[in-house]
């Protein structure tokens, strides 16, 4: 989420460059969810593993998180899209927009450790 803030006030403290630009905004390189978890565990110093819940399983649940319909089929919509790999890219928008690269899953999870260890 930082990237993305990076990216959006560098593109409105001067949008005259960007009007018509398109940019994709990814972090520096692609993972699993195995890999995910494996970020957050050096980030966060401990055990964080990946287990494979079934779609109808965790779909089912959305009902109980109190969220509306739309949010909820667009969740269950994106984690479909991430199963069929779609977003298994990377791209350098961050970089291009901002000068900095896009920050890896691990320092982000490690800069909110107290947000992910309560």
């Amino acid at each position: 989420m930082d990237d993305v803030a990076r990216v959006i006030a560098t593109v409105l403290r001067d949008p005259a460059p960007h009007i018509g630009q398109v940019y994709e905004l990814t972090g520096p390189h692609s993972v699993d969810m195995t890999e995910l978890a494996a970020e957050f565990s050096r980030a966060l110093g401990r055990p964080v593993s990946y287990v494979d819940v079934p779609p109808e399983r965790w779909e089912a649940w959305l009902p109980e998180l109190g969220m509306p319909t739309h949010l909820e089929q667009h969740v269950a919509t994106m984690a479909q899209l991430h199963r069929d790999n779609r977003y298994d890219r990377t791209a350098d928008g961050v970089e291009r927009v901002t000068g900095t690269p896009a920050q890896s899953i691990e320092a982000f999870v490690a800069a909110r450790r107290d947000f992910y260890l309560g």
